[in-house]
């Protein structure tokens, strides 16, 4: 599991597009875009952290 806390220069940022965005939907942004990334690196985000192997 991934925990998540927008800070609020995050929230701030994302004020200056949109005024009227709530934290809530800045939080569900960032768990997106992390999930988005860690499923084309290949790793379930909800899964515990396998130590990296060497190549």
């Amino acid at each position: 599991m991934i925990n998540i806390a927008v800070s609020s220069r995050s929230l701030a940022a994302a004020r200056m597009v949109d005024p009227d965005v709530s934290p809530a939907a800045v939080h569900a942004a960032v768990e997106a875009a992390i999930a988005e990334q860690m499923r084309q690196l290949g790793r379930n985000p909800n899964s515990p952290r396998e130590p990296r192997r060497a190549s």
